[in-house]
């Protein structure tokens, strides 16, 4: 059990960091968008290369970090009209096996992702703003980093129900 509370530590951990990154990447965005528009009206002078920073980088940590947060707090989207008349024991082995299947496939798309963040990181992906050249490699690390945790929490959520004590 104290293994399991140092793994959940590093989780609540992880997730804070990732989720204060997408604060500041939703930040950055907002600010970046407000001046571009602000210079390029009031002075003809817009920020070169915004839409290229939006696009890769804000964009990319605002949707793809805050997916281990809404994990850990059961903010997804879920149907509850097969499961709303179930046994809690019963729900809770079907969220179980959902959670293990979910987390084989997040894992294995982590994987892929990952390699496919390594070879671009490695080759230095870039595109062109008017310019100057943005690096993009970054951005792609937000996609296996935040399905790795979203599986580690869909798993972490089943050792829980599991372990805790409920009234069933």
């Amino acid at each position: 059990m104290m293994k399991l509370n140092m793994v959940r530590g590093f989780l609540e951990l992880a997730t804070l960091v990732t989720l204060c990154i997408a604060g500041v990447g939703l930040l950055l965005m907002m600010v970046l968008v407000i001046l571009d528009v602000s210079l390029k009206y009031l002075f003809n002078a817009p920020v070169p290369g915004t839409l290229e920073m939006v696009s890769f980088y804000a964009m990319a940590t605002c949707a793809f970090l805050p997916f281990a947060y809404v994990q850990k707090t059961n903010h997804h989207i879920v149907m509850t009209l097969a499961t709303e008349r179930m046994r809690p024991k019963s729900l809770r082995i079907l969220l179980a096996v959902v959670h293990m299947v979910s987390a084989a496939y997040l894992f294995l798309f982590a994987w892929a992702s990952g390699v496919e963040a390594i070879h671009m990181s490695t080759v230095g992906e870039s595109t062109s703003a008017i310019h100057f050249d943005i690096l993009i490699w970054p951005a792609r690390w937000c996609v296996p980093v935040s399905t790795f945790l979203m599986g580690c929490w869909m798993l972490m959520q089943t050792l829980l129900s599991f372990t805790e004590k409920t009234d069933d």
